[in-house]
């Protein structure tokens, strides 16, 4: 069986790695610009890949490493411009038809989400791989995925079934 080059390889992950990352960033473009991040840190590194392992768990450690800097710079930003007054309130979006009210208040849920939990739902549930793939893509054992599943799973439904009570005690039927 002839050997697939690394740029084959990675073309092959790119739908993959899209899914992750729209699941952990809210914007398209976003999502693409870690993409390509982590495409460019695989190719710039890619000395320290060992090709007798899977590429899809080393890339994805590279997107997830990549998303938590981001996140741990805009949360520095943020606290500066805060600390400095510079900081503007978040501006209301306008109203939106019930079904996309719904759908917006379901990805808001996840995203607040713990992000261990996020990852283990999107991975299981959005990019449809099975228990041992997403343990392995994670690098987790078995229970610790069973057990983000569940508590994910969980935290995600109360999540909804509050956003679903409106004034007057009454729950939505869905």
């Amino acid at each position: 069986m002839p050997r697939l080059s690394l740029s084959h390889l990675l073309a092959d992950e790119t739908d993959r790695l899209r899914r992750y990352a729209r699941s952990l960033v809210r914007g398209r473009d976003e999502a693409e610009d870690l993409v390509q991040e982590t495409l460019l840190r695989g190719i710039e590194r890619s000395s320290s890949w060992d090709p007798s392992r899977p590429l899809g768990p080393w890339l994805f450690a590279i997107l997830h490493n990549l998303y938590a800097s981001g996140i741990r710079r805009a949360q520095s930003r943020e606290r500066a411009l805060r600390h400095v007054g510079l900081l503007e309130p978040p501006r209301a979006a306008p109203g939106d038809p019930a079904a996309q009210a719904e759908l917006s208040e379901t990805l808001k849920a996840l995203y607040d989400l713990p992000e261990d939990q996020r990852q283990v739902l999107v991975l299981v549930t959005l990019d449809d791989l099975s228990y041992e793939e997403a343990a392995a893509r994670l690098d987790i054992p078995m229970g610790t995925l069973m057990s983000r599943l569940a508590r994910g799973r969980e935290a995600l439904r109360q999540a909804v079934d509050r956003e679903a009570i409106r004034p007057g005690g009454l729950k939505l039927v869905r």
